[in-house]
């Protein structure tokens, strides 16, 4: 169980950085196999130096995306950096001069107005690098790459570890038709029904493993009638691997780990933001039950942003004397953004213009502060 959270945790597990978990997941792997192919549809990459669980998700979420990047571009120059460091051997040590001529060779045609004299090319490459250096794909030798976001002429001298070999993703399958995100995310059209079953039961399983909840808008959804049908299957199978419980409702199943145990990035986490939330939770909640907010037959309160905005305020009036002064006296406005990107990232709620919608899986996540004697 330890070594299959371990792998959901981490990106890659590195025989240089944990010695000790490396050789403990690579001697589990045979028992984690039937899982990994039959539940999870996985690939697991393994060698000397590296062991990594390749997580394909059920549906594309902002929260499995790379933090530090911040806008498309950000991805193109990575995927040029992938296929520049590919080009060298493990080891060879570079200039970033030369890096960014050998960038512009492959990804120019892709991005024409790419040039290094403007600064937000040259701030997308260093959030690229940084990355970079960050997952261990490359080392800096001599040198600090966000200077060249202020001079075009900063030289760094790098090294390649041969780890960016084992990045990307190979799909077992014909992606070159594909236009959306959305066509990675489908079953094959024209498949057997064999197939299709697999690719129901992959979805099924990965969007509970890696996301806060699997949801449906008709209960004739076959990912509804999977998980209704093999209920306690899916309970037993992921209560082997992970550990928790799977609560299953009429619009969406949830598997919480057990208590004291996380795995990857998790709710609630020890900050502040992450009680507004809980908090927020709780007076919703009391509002929609005592009729002053009204639901959907799924589930989902609708809130303008503005009646939103009033709730955090009126929450933070009630516990001013509990919150930090930094949020005590924020703008209401930017709280309102903060709180609501953060509830974005769990799929606590969509943005619909100016209407907030909230999943019925906000719900389960309620916190009060104790009252003081």
């Amino acid at each position: 169980m330890d070594e299959f959270r371990a792998l959901l945790d981490r990106f890659w597990i590195l025989l240089e950085e944990d010695r000790e978990l490396f050789y403990r997941v690579r001697r589990k792997l045979p028992e984690l196999h039937h899982a990994l192919r039959d539940q999870f549809g996985w690939e697991i990459l393994c060698n000397e130096r590296v062991i990594r669980l390749v997580k394909e998700p059920a549906q594309a979420q902002a929260a499995f995306g790379i933090a530090e990047f911040t806008e498309i571009n950000d991805y193109c120059l990575f995927c040029g950096v992938l296929l520049v460091l590919e080009d060298k051997d493990d080891g060879q040590r570079f200039l970033l001069s030369e890096l960014t001529q050998e960038l512009l060779a492959y990804v120019k045609s892709y991005l024409p107005d790419l040039t290094w004299e403007r600064y937000q090319w040259r701030t997308s490459l260093v959030r690229v690098l940084q990355f970079s250096e960050r997952m261990g794909l490359l080392h800096s030798c001599e040198g600090e790459s966000d200077g060249f976001a202020a001079h075009q002429e900063q030289e760094v001298l790098y090294e390649n570890t041969g780890l960016s070999r084992y990045f990307s993703v190979h799909f077992h399958r014909d992606i070159t038709g594909y236009t959306s995100v959305k066509d990675f995310e489908t079953p094959p059209e024209d498949g057997p029904d064999q197939e299709r079953g697999t690719f129901r039961t992959y979805r099924v399983y990965r969007q509970l493993a890696l996301a806060p909840a699997a949801y449906w808008d008709d209960p004739a959804d076959p990912v509804y009638a999977y998980i209704k049908n093999q209920r306690g299957a899916i309970q037993r199978n992921l209560n082997d691997v992970i550990g928790g419980k799977l609560q299953v409702y009429h619009n969406g199943a949830f598997f919480l780990p057990e208590d004291g145990t996380s795995c990857g990035v998790s709710f609630p986490k020890d900050q502040m933001l992450s009680d507004l939330l809980l908090l927020l939770s709780e007076r919703i909640s009391e509002k929609v039950l005592s009729g002053g907010f009204a639901r959907d037959p799924d589930d989902r309160v609708y809130l303008t942003r503005q009646a939103f905005s009033a709730e955090l305020e009126a929450l933070r009036q009630e516990n001013a004397a509990q919150w930090g002064k930094t949020v005590a006296e924020k703008e209401i406005s930017v709280l309102t953004q903060e709180v609501l990107e953060e509830m974005l990232y769990w799929d606590f709620a969509f943005l619909q213009g100016e209407t907030v919608m909230i999943q019925p899986g906000f719900a389960l996540w309620q916190g009060i502060y104790p009252k003081k004697k």
